[in-house]
């Protein structure tokens, strides 16, 4: 049998930084008629030899995040179609207070028009503004995620922090007008990036301990922008050659922070939903073999991106997933080399 997990982040009203609603709705008529849509129990008893499709291929469709859109495009569409799906939510994000926003079923209804649903932003623009503001209305709500999860979504978790960290010193590039914002874990690692800022070696921060910016470095750095000075590699060498760039945590505090952000993901999901969390997506991908073992202490399957089928001998700690795009040619090519 063919199988394999197929991992969205948004769906948008027309193509643009991601899948469009009727991309995203073709990909649904194909499933549907061709594939097992696997729900999350399905395929864990699947994984463990307790459950075969009558069909010959499978998928099971993965979001992550928890995006706005989610609900407001994919849920209706999902529902449509009587098709489940798996939500890995990261529970800091989503909105606490009582919203529901309309959706598909509301214009199909013809209660509203087309142009009053929800005009989603980039996924980096919605992270940033919520580590500035600490909310951002683009991510989901409680209660729209209980409503999604009654019928058609598997609620799971993606973790609570989602950012990556200074995981080495060695400076990949500096902060710039271009990547100020689109690598939006910057602005929780110096809650106010400047254009001049090293950016060192970035991954995960659930996957090794990182390193925090030094204060005395960035003070200098400070005093050459404020000369009105465009800062260079060469002028953070010769700071960093002065003062240690980063302070790292130690590893009890690392494996403290990470077992934590484990738990408490999972708790609070249950607490608000009301059922238990198996499934564990990791951020980015990022994995290594003591991540592994801290999610095999919480949950009972976790996910990579890592582009493959799935199959019975696979780890459950590292099940492979493949990203959907926004092009029907790369659409057809993963069914192609995936399906067949």
């Amino acid at each position: 049998m063919k199988v394999f997990v197929y991992a969205y982040h948004q769906v948008l009203p027309k193509k643009a930084h991601d899948i469009g609603v009727s991309l995203f709705e073709f990909h649904l008529k194909i499933f549907k008629k061709y594939f097992h849509v696997f729900s999350l129990e399905e395929f864990i008893a699947f994984l463990k030899g307790e459950f075969k499709p009558k069909k010959p291929r499978g998928v099971l469709l993965t979001f992550d995040d928890g995006y706005l859109d989610n609900y407001v495009y994919a849920y209706p569409l999902l529902k449509k179609y009587h098709l489940k799906a798996v939500l890995f939510i990261t529970p800091s994000r989503i909105l606490s207070k009582p919203l529901k926003r309309k959706t598909l079923l509301d214009y199909w209804n013809g209660t509203i028009g087309k142009r009053e649903l929800y005009q989603p932003k980039p996924m980096w623009e919605i992270q940033r503004e919520y580590l500035v503001k600490g909310f951002s209305e683009g991510f989901l709500s409680w209660e729209e995620i209980r409503e999604m999860g009654k019928e058609i979504f598997d609620i799971a978790s993606h973790g609570i922090s989602h950012c990556l960290g200074f995981v080495s010193t060695r400076i990949i590039s500096l902060v710039d007008r271009r990547n100020i914002n689109r690598i939006y874990s910057l602005w929780k690692i110096y809650k106010t990036p400047k254009e001049g800022f090293p950016i060192f070696e970035m991954k995960s921060d659930l996957v090794s301990p990182i390193g925090f910016p030094n204060e005395e470095m960035l003070k200098e750095i400070e005093k050459l922008i404020e000369m009105g000075k465009k800062i260079s590699k060469k002028d953070i060498e010769r700071i960093t050659s002065q003062y240690p760039p980063l302070i790292f945590e130690n590893r009890n505090d690392f494996l403290k922070r990470i077992r934590e952000d484990l738990k408490q993901s999972k708790e609070i999901i249950e607490k608000q939903i009301g059922k238990s969390i198996q499934a564990f997506s990791y951020p980015w991908g990022h994995y290594n073999e003591n991540l592994i073992e801290e999610v095999r202490k919480v949950y009972e399957v976790a996910f990579t991106v890592e582009k493959n089928r799935v199959n019975q001998k696979n780890n459950p700690y590292t099940i492979p997933r493949i990203y959907a795009v926004k092009d029907v040619f790369t659409f057809l090519s993963h069914l192609f080399k995936y399906a067949l």
